[in-house]
């Protein structure tokens, strides 16, 4: 359930049980990649009897931006009022704090402030602001490293993987040292500590020596989730695992919800230029809709996942986007589809949802849900995996007035390609992979095993493959694989063309989606004059996930247009 407070955006678990857990997420990139870790530990609490809440810092995810600047105690306050919040709703009467990198520090700090606190969750902790600062920054010189683009970030900024932190924060974030020698005595801490991490473990002594009652568990699964949010494993072991050590830690007094409880209403954020409202589709999937200030739009922009990217997109980019479109006038719907962020798996279809027909149909139930909402023309919009779904969705339903798709890595599904193994092969063009094969630093990494050969072999050999097919099948037509699917794909955009819904199709040379625009419609993209309504637009120093500022300026200025065309076209 969707809960706000003073412009902080929240979730809340409700349960009886006398104990709460508030949840302090790391920052940023890794906040993205644990959203449904985090609401699948809270869910299985809940049910345990353990009422949680969840919540976005003040200017981060879907909360509020903090006109004068976001500080440490910006957010220890959010973690407090969080607390306030979950013990009036519920009636829960002490409070854990979980925290998860810097999010342990926070923990930390809120729990001090708490005179009935129960408890700490302490994973992956970064407890001395300026080590943190360090480590973030190494992280984004090696997701820099070879991209060869001008990322373009403000000089001096704290970046990670497209998220800008706040520059007043990084900055308090400096003389931040959190102790742990005055926990108060036998205290229950549950450490989760990375494989062969001595600062998880050295934490976990420090915490026992302060007279603490600590448990440490290794965080299985760590790296994997935090490697992105391509395939999203979750370590359900470890949730189990989490659940169990709260039974047998935390006594399990059930309470009485007070006959004062706040009710919960409809999640609403706004301010001069926009107002946001939480939405559930169907009763499962979580959605925010966000609004000009007058209430009035001209199109409404339904903006759809990235792979098991929830839905404020990587480096925030749809929240961004959404709060400045509405600035002139459009509305737009950010969502999470099936098994992605916010939204539960639906318990009839596989795990596995990203190019399914599971995702086609809940963007139809999304589109339902929209209309019932605005008479406004509707748009799709999505990155890769989501310009996917909402290129066949939209061909599929009357009601889309236009299509962007963004570098879609798969204009066509191979029925014969492993999704599994396309998610895990990442997004790298042909030239990329010719430049690094004659590269020494490549021999060195493959010398060290740090290369998955086998998994690069079968990544140039499908490359050369589309190349020979190119150049094959305008000759052998539906004979051939190629010949087939560029039929299937022409058919959906000679519908689309009959409907006049305009097309936008972005890639950049950084990702292979230019390549795959020119598998299809050839080499100078000539196949494109076919239709009057489609528009290809090449984004120059771009990447897959749209990382400069500057490019994700000029991606909002596209989606305006591409409303604009759709209200004219039709």
């Amino acid at each position: 359930m969707a809960v706000t407070m003073d412009g902080v955006m929240g979730h809340l678990h409700h349960a009886s049980g006398s104990t709460g857990v508030v949840f302090c997420s790391p920052w940023g990139f890794d906040a993205l990649c644990t959203v449904k870790f985090h609401r699948l530990i809270a869910d299985d609490l809940a049910r345990r009897g353990f009422p949680s809440i969840r919540f976005d810092y003040p200017g981060e995810g879907d909360s509020l931006p903090v006109e004068e600047g976001a500080t440490f105690a910006t957010w220890v306050n959010a973690a407090v009022q969080a607390a306030a919040e979950l013990r009036s709703r519920t009636g829960c009467t002490q409070i854990l704090y979980y925290g998860m990198g810097i999010g342990a520090a926070v923990a930390l700090q809120a729990g001090r402030q708490d005179d009935k606190l129960a408890g700490y969750m302490l994973a992956a902790s970064a407890l001395s602001g300026r080590r943190y600062l360090r480590e973030v920054a190494l992280r984004e010189k090696v997701i820099e490293d070879g991209i060869g683009i001008d990322f373009g970030y403000p000089p001096g900024s704290t970046v990670l993987a497209s998220f800008i932190m706040d520059p007043q924060l990084a900055a308090d974030l400096k003389a931040v040292t959190v102790a742990v020698d005055t926990v108060s005595p036998n205290l229950p801490v549950l450490v989760l500590a990375r494989p062969e991490n001595a600062a998880d473990r050295d934490l976990a002594e420090a915490l026992s020596a302060a007279g603490a009652s600590v448990t440490c568990t290794e965080f299985t699964g760590y790296g994997a989730m935090l490697d992105g949010v391509v395939t999203s494993p979750m370590p359900m072991a470890l949730i189990e695992t989490i659940g169990d050590w709260f039974n047998r830690a935390i006594p399990a007094e059930a309470v009485s919800r007070p006959s004062d409880a706040v009710e919960a209403e409809p999640m609403m954020l706004s301010t001069t230029s926009f107002r946001e409202q939480a939405e559930i589709v169907d009763t499962r999937l979580f959605g925010v809709l966000c609004q000009p200030a007058s209430g009035t739009e001209s199109a409404v922009i339904i903006l759809l996942n990235m792979a098991y990217a929830p839905h404020n997109g990587w480096g925030n980019i749809w929240v961004d986007t959404a709060r400045t479109l509405a600035h002139q006038g459009l509305a737009t719907f950010r969502v999470d589809l099936s098994n992605i962020g916010e939204s539960p798996a639906d318990p009839r279809e596989p795990d596995q949802v990203v190019y399914s027909e599971t995702q086609l149909n809940d963007v139809q139930a999304v589109i339902r849900h929209v209309r019932s909402m605005s008479k406004a023309p509707i748009l799709l919009a999505g990155i890769c995996s989501g310009a996917h779904s909402a290129l066949y969705a939209g061909a599929a339903n009357s009601e889309v007035a236009g299509i962007v798709s963004i570098n879609q890595l798969r204009l066509v599904l191979d029925p014969d390609e492993d999704v599994e193994s396309l998610l895990m092969a990442g997004a790298r063009p042909l030239s990329d992979y010719k430049r690094r094969a004659f590269s020494l630093g490549t021999y060195k990494r493959v010398l060290s095993g740090d290369v998955d050969v086998p998994k690069a072999a079968r990544n140039i050999a499908s490359h050369a493959k589309d190349r020979l097919s190119r150049g094959v099948s305008p000759y052998l037509g539906g004979l051939t694989k190629l010949g087939r699917l560029r039929g299937q794909l022409f058919g959906i955009l000679r519908r689309l063309e009959e409907r006049k819904v305009p097309v936008t199709f972005i890639s950049c040379r950084t990702d292979g989606s230019l390549d795959q625009q020119q598998l299809y419609f050839g080499k100078s993209l000539s196949g494109q004059r076919a239709f009057q309504g489609l528009k290809h637009i090449l984004l120059e120093n771009a990447d897959h996930t749209l990382s400069p500022p500057a490019i994700r300026r000029q991606l909002i200025d596209i989606l305006a247009e591409a409303a604009v065309e759709s209200s004219r076209r039709g």
